[in-house]
């Protein structure tokens, strides 16, 4: 037995970046389904109420160039795998801190806390990826991508696992914040390269925002994830009117890091001949058939079982969004200038992240124009309303996409690099110790969001 677990701590320690991901996708789905029984069944939120507070909460992703501005003047001084393990705690303590007072704004003062914590030690990881990735092989950028997202994704379905088995225990807060021990502990056996740290020189504002290609690709992000969507009024529904368990909503996310996996391999086994901007746009077109039969659920025009529909829209939906997003994650790591790795990855997947703020905003803020709020049975003429505005702005945001994605100056080398540069599942001995990269989507810690 004891040369099994030295096996598996030697391994541990060779491959110290992975498992800080895996306790990243541990700590942020962790408290996911806690905190959504928490806001509808404790506080009584309504439609518009979730979209607004899953919107605040998230503000701390979108504010990721500011962190990782600070990340890369702190590398200078400061070990990034002390700053890691320096966020993994506050996280903790942040979460712990929500039994103190039964209070909504307590609460979500917490919850953003905890989130702006991960999305700093996700911005000090992705600095250490971006950096190391420059003038990696293509086949180390693909060992490294394949096991980083199989790491945070079951690390993932982990936290999915504790959240739904602890989501009405009287400690459920305290054993999330211990979870966090797990990141802290992790962070000082980081093996980090000297020359990572060394090479960081510093660029103007200008040299590092207002490049043409830069602005361009700022924007194309924007409009890829902007337009409003139907998860509030979903996840309402399903919770008040379905009376869905925990155990369902934990089985849907598990589902959707399932399909991150199959994604990310289909990405690179499938789909590698395609052109990029095709990979981005035909699953987001797939998707508007997958939001309109929501529309159709909901109004009772079909009828199925709601946790098989539930699930099977997860399946889908997580597949198709998640391989639409794949190329533009690697053009973002493309773009990116050596010594400011941080801030500039950061800013690109922080761009994003205020489009899914901008989204779920307007998805509120449509819902209570249109008077969509804590009703169980829905007026077919409201949703209705609701879907065709969001279908039209869906439509739009493909459109611009593919105009942008050919103003984007990224030579046809890069193009063709970032069809090959995917995941291979296959991992060679000689790669273990060195590798410190990650291509990644961001999280947030309030839902799934389904669109």
């Amino acid at each position: 037995m004891f040369p099994i677990y030295q096996c598996f701590v030697d391994s541990c320690r060779a491959n110290t970046l992975f498992v800080m991901y895996f306790w990243l996708g541990f700590c942020l789905s962790a408290p996911s389904i806690i905190v959504q029984y928490t806001f509808v069944n404790s506080f009584h939120l309504g439609v518009v109420e979730l979209a607004e507070v899953s919107g605040l909460i998230s503000i701390a992703w979108a504010i990721k160039p500011i962190i990782g501005a600070m990340v890369d003047r702190l590398s200078r001084y400061v070990s990034p795998k002390f700053q890691i393990s320096f966020s993994y705690c506050c996280s903790g303590l942040s979460i712990s801190c929500i039994n103190l007072n039964p209070s909504l704004w307590l609460f979500i003062a917490c919850l953003f806390l905890s989130s702006f914590f991960l999305a700093s030690a996700d911005v000090i990881q992705d600095s250490l990826m971006v950096s190391s990735i420059r003038n990696s092989s293509t086949a180390r950028r693909s060992i490294v991508q394949s096991n980083v997202w199989v790491a945070r994704s079951v690390g993932s379905i982990f936290g999915c696992l504790l959240s739904a088995f602890f989501a009405f225990h009287n400690n459920r807060f305290a054993i999330v914040a211990i979870i966090h021990l797990g990141g802290v502990f992790s962070a000082f056996h980081l093996q980090v390269n000297k020359n990572t740290i060394d090479r960081k020189k510093k660029l103007s504002i200008k040299e590092v925002f207002l490049d043409r290609s830069v602005i361009l690709f700022s924007i194309l992000l924007f409009f890829f994830a902007y337009e409003p969507g139907d998860s509030s009024i979903f996840e309402y529904q399903l919770l008040k009117k379905f009376k869905v368990k925990p155990g369902v909503l934990a089985s849907a996310q598990i589902t959707a890091y399932a399909m991150i996996l199959l994604a990310s391999f289909c990405f690179k086994q499938l789909f590698r001949k395609w052109n990029p901007i095709s990979v981005a746009t035909v699953p987001s077109i797939l998707s508007l058939g997958i939001f309109i039969s929501r529309n159709l659920f909901l109004t009772q025009r079909i009828r199925i079982p709601v946790n098989v529909f539930f699930i099977g829209n997860v399946t889908f939906d997580t597949f198709l969004a998640h391989l639409s997003f794949l190329p533009l994650a690697v053009i973002a790591t493309s773009l990116c200038k050596p010594g400011v790795e941080a801030t500039m990855y950061a800013y690109f997947m922080a761009f994003t992240n205020f489009a899914s703020i901008v989204s779920r905003e307007l998805s509120g803020a449509l819902a209570d124009v249109i008077g969509i709020r804590k009703q169980l049975n829905l007026e077919t003429e409201k949703i209705d309303l609701f879907y065709g505005i969001c279908i039209l702005l869906d439509i739009i945001g493909i459109f611009v996409v593919y105009i942008l994605y050919y103003r984007v100056p990224i030579t046809t080398g890069e193009k063709r690099e970032i069809e090959l540069t995917e995941f291979d599942h296959e991992m060679e001995e000689e790669d273990l110790i060195n590798i410190e990269a990650v291509v990644n989507t961001d999280s947030d810690l309030v839902d799934i969001d389904l669109h």
